[in-house]
């Protein structure tokens, strides 16, 4: 039975439906490639870098901002190249943190953030967060991995200038303005922690209060101005004297001064004293009215702190021991030591 050959109408209605069907297919293509103009557009457009790598860590994208500002060389010296590639752009040990960070989602498909150094096209080295996420097939096998960039350098530099100002806060709000040693806020959280460690973990310490004989003579006989002088010279003294790291020195208030410190052996301790009181004779500051000596001069209470037996005992029952030495030191005749080992069977030297 032979085939009814189609009419002119039906062979007319099939190159319509061609036409009309080849028109569609122009118009998706022209709108694909409009869409695919636009996503390349905006891909440049945003000033963040963005790549795209393959399972093997071979770069397949990557926008404007990226070529130019990380690497500096055209996107097509980039594609179809891995990290270790751009020796000359990329050194070493930041490759292997990129390769290594690729890997664990390689690893391990999901979301990755990360901060890292980035040495840019200019030669800058600047910080940067690393925004990455696996990407999939339908049947979640791994295919790349896109990476999004965040400079944070800027706000790096503004924690760390926070950082550098809170710190000199923080200083200040602890230091004595005159003499630049710290003051008695400071002195009493100090003394707190020592007393801590010493009932908690039997850590001894000693704490020494300093007072420069007859300064009240020598403000009215030269003047306040040379007074404050004076004691800046006398704290610098001190300081010089107990500098290691664990050694805190304090101005308790007008001229008195205190001293926290470990110590190894009693009897070097004692003689790192006497060698303080001489060094301040030897400033060779000329002193008042009452005097023991034609220089000013320093009398000293220090106390050993071994132990404590009775856990209340505070530490304003200690600072009064102490000061008592300091007093036993004017009443011998000042420019002295006295020195006891506090709270042993003896309570004495």
């Amino acid at each position: 039975m032979s085939e009814t050959k189609p009419t002119y109408e039906m062979l007319e209605e099939k190159i319509k439906l061609l036409e009309s069907s080849a028109a569609l297919m122009g118009s998706l293509q022209e709108q694909v490639k409009l869409n695919s103009s636009f996503l390349e557009m905006l891909f440049d457009t945003i000033p963040n870098p963005i790549f795209y790598k393959d399972k093997d860590s071979v770069y397949q994208n990557c926008n404007d901002a990226f070529s130019k500002t990380i690497l500096g060389i055209p996107k097509d010296d980039i594609i179809g190249k891995s990290l270790y590639e751009f020796p000359e752009l990329i050194p070493r040990e930041l490759a292997d943190i990129y390769c290594e960070k690729d890997q664990e989602l390689f690893n391990s498909p999901g979301m990755q953030c990360y901060e890292s150094r980035v040495r840019c096209s200019d030669g800058v080295v600047r910080y940067y967060n690393f925004y990455k996420a696996s990407f999939l097939s339908e049947t979640n096998e791994v295919l790349g991995i896109v990476g999004v960039m965040l400079d944070i350098s800027d706000y790096k530099k503004t924690l760390k200038e926070l950082d550098e100002k809170n710190f000199v806060l923080s200083e200040l709000s602890i230091t004595d303005a005159l003499t630049r040693v710290h003051n008695r806020r400071y002195f009493e959280e100090i003394f707190e922690k020592k007393l801590n460690l010493l009932n908690r973990h039997q850590q001894p310490f000693a704490l020494m209060i300093i007072d420069i004989d007859f300064f009240k003579d020598y403000n009215d006989a030269f003047g306040h101005h040379l007074g404050d002088i004076a004691l800046q010279q006398i704290a610098k003294t001190v300081v010089a004297s107990f500098s290691r790291p664990n050694d805190y020195v304090f101005r308790l208030g007008g001229e008195e001064f205190g001293v926290i410190f470990h110590f190894n052996e009693i009897d070097k301790v004692a003689e790192l004293v006497h060698d303080l009181i001489k060094n301040v004779e030897e400033l060779k500051i000329e002193s008042g009215l009452a005097t023991v000596s034609p220089y000013v001069t320093i009398s000293a209470g220090l106390g050993v702190i071994k132990s404590i037996k009775d856990e209340d005992l505070t530490g304003e029952h200690i600072y009064t021991k102490v000061d008592r030495l300091l007093y036993h030191s004017k009443e011998k005749g000042r420019n002295q030591l006295t020195c006891k080992v506090l709270f042993d069977e003896t309570d004495s030297v």
